[in-house]
C-alpha cells in the first residue's frame, strides 16, 4: 500500500514538473500554432456556411427559373405551329406572363422576369418582358428587346440571350447596371429545347444587392471582412474597391500571389495569405455555384492578438496548476488509494464481461467522478446490449418485428404445441401492387406504402404482434382475445384501409390479400403447417381479388 502511494505522488509530481517544463518552453510556438489552426478553421467554416446561404438563394433562383423554363416548354403542343403561326405564338405568350409575373413574384429579389423566343421562327420581338420598376412595385409587362438591332457577338446588349443558347444550358450572367430604375442586377437564364428544337430563353434579373447585403453581414474578428471576386480574380463587390479591378495586376502585382490562388476552388483548410495597403492579411475563400468568390480576410493583427492572450493564459494556468497539483497530491494521496483499488477490481470485472458489480466508493473529487463513470458504463452497457439485441428483431422500416424474430418464435410455437394445447390462429398479408408502385413511383414511395400499410395492419390488431417476413409480407400470431375475434378484426382491417383509400390526400391506394389459419392439433404439426395453410388462402385471397377487378 505504501509502495502504491509513493508510485502515485511519484508519478503525478514528475507529470506536472515534465508537463510545465515542455509548457514554459513551447508555449509561444504552440499557440501560435493553435491559433493559426483555429483561425484557419474559424475562417473557412464562416466561409463555409456564407457559401451555403449564399448558394441557397442561388438553388432557390435556378429553381424558380428552371419551373418556368420547364413549364414553358410543355405548353407547346407543335414546334412546326410555334414557327409558322404567330396567332398561335401570341395566345402561348399570353398564357405564360401570368404564371411568369407568379413565379418571379415568389422569388427573392427578382426585378425583371423574361421568356424571349429563338429570332429565326418568330417577330425579334416575340416574347415577354416583365419588370418592376423598383424593389417595392409590382411587375408589369414590357416592350422586349428587338433582338435584330443587335449583332449576336454583343454581349453587353444581348449577351443574356446568346450566350446560354451557345452554352446549350443554364447560365449565371455577370452582374450590370440597370440605368432604367438604378439598381445593380444578376441574371440567370435557361435556354429550353422541343424536340430539339431551340425555342428561346427563360431567365431572371435579380437585384444583385440581395447577395450584397450576405457580404456585408459576414466579418471575423474585429476588422474581417468578405468580397466578391469573378473566377478570374476581378472584383465584383468589394467595400473599398470598385468593381472590375483586377487583383492579379492591383498595385503593382501586390494582390497577385492570393489571386493566382483564387483560380482554385477553395482555400479548403488553408489560409491564403496577401498584402493590402502595407497591412499583412490572411483570408480563406469558396467557390460560389455561379463562379464567383467568396473571400473572407482578416488582418494578422487582429489573428495575433488572440495568440498573444492564449500565451498569457497558459503561463498563467501552468503555474497555477503545478502549485496546486503540488499541494492536493500529498493531501489526498491516502484518500486516493482505496478508491483506486476498487475501481481497479470493477474494471478486471468489466473487461471479463462480469456486470455484476457494485462501487460503494462515492466523493466530490476525480476519484469520485471516475466511481461514477464506471456506475454509468455499467448502466449504458447494459442499455446497449438490450437496444442491441432489439435491433436484431426490429424491422428498420416499419418498427414492428422482423424475421429474425419471427422464426424464433415460431420455434416458441412449436414447442408449445408439443407441450400443450396452443388457441392461436396465423395471418398472413400481402400488399398488392407493390412492385407497380416502386416501377411507376419509385422505391420512396414503395417504402411510404409498405410503412403505412403497416400502421393500418398494427393499428387494428392492436394486441397482437406482427413480423415483416418479407418486402411485401408480414404475419400476425393471434391470441387470446384477437384470436377469438380474428374475423371481425380482419373486417375491420378492411374498413381501415377502405377509410384510408377514401382519403384525398392519399395518391396511391392500399390493397392487401389476406389468409387466416387456425392452429389444429389433428393437422398441424408444425406452426409452419399453419402458417402454410394462410399463405395459401391469401395466395386464394390475391387471385380473388385480382379477378374481380
Amino acid at each position: 500500500m505504501k509502495s502504491l502511494k509513493t508510485k502515485v505522488i511519484a508519478l503525478v509530481l514528475g507529470c506536472m514538473l515534465l508537463s510545465s517544463f515542455v509548457i514554459g518552453s513551447f508555449s509561444i510556438l504552440s499557440s501560435k500554432r493553435a491559433v493559426s489552426a483555429d483561425s484557419a478553421q474559424i475562417m473557412n467554416l464562416i466561409c463555409e456556411n456564407k457559401t451555403q446561404e449564399i448558394s441557397a438563394l442561388l438553388s432557390r433562383i435556378e429553381q424558380s427559373v428552371n419551373t418556368l423554363t420547364l413549364y414553358a416548354s410543355r405548353q407547346i403542343e407543335s414546334t412546326e405551329k410555334f414557327k409558322t403561326d404567330s396567332a398561335y405564338v401570341d395566345q402561348y405568350t399570353e398564357h405564360l406572363t401570368d404564371i411568369a409575373i407568379n413565379a418571379a413574384t415568389n422569388t427573392e429579389g427578382a426585378m425583371t422576369v423574361y421568356i424571349r423566343y429563338n429570332p429565326e421562327y418568330t417577330s425579334p420581338t416575340s416574347g415577354l418582358f416583365c419588370s418592376k420598376s423598383s424593389t417595392d412595385s409590382t411587375f408589369q409587362p414590357l416592350e422586349p428587346t428587338n433582338l435584330s438591332l443587335y449583332d449576336s457577338s454583343d454581349t453587353s446588349r444581348v449577351g443574356w440571350f446568346y450566350e446560354p443558347a451557345k452554352n446549350k444550358k443554364g447560365t449565371w450572367m455577370a452582374p450590370y447596371l440597370n440605368d432604367n430604375i438604378n439598381i445593380e442586377m444578376i441574371s440567370f437564364v435557361i435556354p429550353f429545347y422541343v424536340d430539339d428544337v431551340f425555342i428561346g430563353v427563360v431567365g431572371m434579373d435579380i437585384d444583385f444587392s440581395v447577395l450584397q447585403t450576405i457580404v456585408d453581414e459576414t466579418n471575423v474578428y474585429q476588422n474581417g471582412y468578405a468580397y466578391l471576386t469573378d473566377e478570374k480574380a476581378n472584383l465584383i463587390y468589394h467595400q473599398d474597391l470598385p468593381r472590375g479591378t483586377s487583383l492579379m495586376d492591383y498595385n503593382n502585382g501586390e494582390f497577385r500571389e492570393a489571386a493566382e490562388m483564387l483560380l482554385q476552388n477553395s482555400s479548403e483548410n488553408s489560409l491564403i495569405s496577401y498584402s493590402y495597403h502595407g497591412y499583412q492579411r490572411k483570408a480563406a475563400f469558396r467557390s460560389l455555384q455561379n463562379g464567383m468568390r467568396l473571400v473572407l480576410a482578416a488582418p494578422i493583427s487582429d489573428i495575433d492578438k488572440q495568440a498573444n492572450l492564449l500565451i498569457l493564459q497558459i503561463l498563467i494556468a501552468s503555474f497555477v496548476i503545478v502549485a496546486l497539483t503540488a499541494i492536493l497530491t500529498f493531501i489526498f494521496t491516502r484518500r486516493l488509494v482505496k478508491p483506486l483499488l476498487e475501481l481497479t477490481a470493477a474494471a478486471q470485472k468489466i473487461a471479463a464481461g462480469d456486470l455484476s458489480i457494485s462501487i460503494t466508493h462515492h466523493s466530490n473529487d476525480e476519484v469520485g467522478t471516475l466511481a461514477e463513470s464506471f456506475r454509468e458504463t455499467v448502466k449504458h452497457l447494459h442499455k446497449y446490449i438490450s437496444y442491441i439485441n432489439e435491433l436484431a428483431y426490429r424491422d428498420p422500416l416499419t418498427g414492428v418485428k422482423n424475421k429474425t424474430a419471427y422464426l424464433e418464435v415460431a420455434n416458441k410455437m412449436d414447442e408449445l404445441a408439443r407441450l400443450k394445447r396452443p388457441e392461436f390462429a396465423v395471418i398472413v398479408f400481402d400488399i398488392n401492387g407493390l412492385k407497380n408502385v416502386n416501377d411507376t413511383y419509385g422505391h420512396d414511395f414503395g417504402d411510404i406504402l409498405i410503412a403505412d400499410t403497416c400502421k393500418i395492419i398494427c393499428h387494428t390488431f392492436k394486441q397482437t404482434p406482427i413480423y415483416r417476413i418479407g418486402g411485401d409480407e408480414f404475419v400476425a400470431l393471434l391470441e387470446n382475445d384477437d384470436y377469438k375475434n380474428s374475423i371481425q378484426l380482419l373486417n375491420q382491417l378492411q374498413k381501415d384501409i377502405d377509410a384510408y383509400n377514401e382519403q384525398p390526400h392519399n395518391t396511391i391506394e392500399i390493397s392487401v390479400a389476406k389468409g387466416i389459419a387456425v392452429y389444429s392439433e389433428a393437422t398441424d404439426y408444425t406452426f409452419q403447417d399453419v402458417f402454410k395453410r394462410a399463405d395459401n388462402a391469401m395466395y386464394y385471397n390475391k387471385a380473388k381479388m385480382k379477378s374481380s377487378v
